[in-house]
């Protein structure tokens, strides 16, 4: 099984700056996932550094986002839901082969 972990900046692409609180990305994101019909996930708080394409260097508050029981086509379409959304330049996506089940 995989195991996808999405990390997302806050910052916006264009002005580098946050311009939507952080507790309206969670909702924001937590409506994506519900849309893409995502069974479950969890979203933790996180501080993370970038260097946008332009070599701008910037700090920002950061969501992790953790799939499980997920395929690869449903994470692709959240991430193109999220940078859209969120106005991102980009999302890092983590795949881990993992062994989980729900008991």
């Amino acid at each position: 099984m995989m195991k996808y972990n999405l990390y997302i900046g806050l910052n916006d692409k264009t002005t580098k700056r946050q311009e939507i609180s952080t507790v309206e990305c969670y909702k924001l994101i937590s409506n994506i996932m519900i849309a893409n019909k995502v069974e479950g996930y969890t979203i933790l708080q996180a501080q993370g550094f970038y260097i946008h394409q332009d070599k701008t260097i910037t700090t920002e508050n950061s969501l992790k986002v953790e799939l499980m029981f997920t395929d690869i086509e449903t994470v692709q379409q959240i991430i193109a839901d999220i940078k859209k959304i969120l106005n991102q330049e980009s999302v890092v996506l983590e795949r881990q082969k993992i062994e989980s089940e729900l008991v």
